[in-house]
């Protein structure tokens, strides 16, 4: 019965799409290697030789998830995106985002689901997308601008607060030196106008300087 059921399947597609809509994520089918016909599996080549290349269904879905020119099965494999089964730690980087022939609904989401991660968005950024490529390439490139932005502000932030607690110590010690009490230096300087984290530098700052001293 059951394999009575596959050889109904007129088209590669229609099995493949059957394939992807009742995978299950517990278990690694091989119902593409078993019911597909040899036509079909001899148009996967490795290396210049015809063979199975596909042996289990999740190698095969993964492929298809970056290479497939079929809407139907690229919004079926959208579906299933946070399977077990289209990860592995040599596809982990990978994902549907660098197919060339994703709808554009299916890009804008990968666009949004990666806007924090700067090595998807340069993989995204190096695809020839089949449709309106060149719109796609600059709202990629709009959003590793932002995200290069916002990466430099929080640096320049960090590096200010940095600064400024390395200039408070700086004119603390100078003040001290100049004959000001110490106990006058250090309860105008540690009060509660100074942002918690200029405290956590200074604290830095003196840490690193007492152990030059030892």
């Amino acid at each position: 019965m059951f394999k009575k059921l596959f050889s109904n399947f007129k088209t590669e597609k229609e099995l493949i799409l059957h394939i992807i809509e009742n995978h299950s994520s517990k278990s690694f089918s091989q119902l593409y290697d078993r019911f597909a016909r040899k036509e079909w599996k001899e148009e996967y080549h490795e290396y210049g030789v015809k063979y199975q290349v596909y042996r289990w269904d999740n190698w095969l879905m993964r492929d298809l998830a970056i290479f497939s020119d079929d809407e139907d099965i690229i919004r079926a494999l959208h579906e299933i995106r946070r399977s077990r089964l289209l990860r592995s730690d040599s596809h982990r980087a990978l994902s549907m985002s660098v197919n060339k022939n994703i709808p554009c609904d299916l890009f804008e989401y990968y666009l949004n689901w990666n806007d924090d991660d700067i090595k998807q968005l340069t993989r995204m950024s190096k695809v020839e997308y089949k449709i309106n490529g060149e719109k796609r390439n600059r709202m990629i490139n709009s959003v590793i601008g932002h995200l290069i932005a916002m990466k430099r502000k929080k640096k320049e932030d960090k590096t200010k607060i940095k600064l400024k607690a390395f200039l408070i110590t700086a004119d603390a010690t100078k003040s001290v030196l100049t004959g000001k009490s110490i106990d006058d230096v250090v309860e105008a300087t540690i009060n509660n106008t100074v942002d918690g984290q200029v405290l956590d530098y200074m604290d830095e700052i003196l840490d690193k300087g007492s152990k030059k001293d030892t």
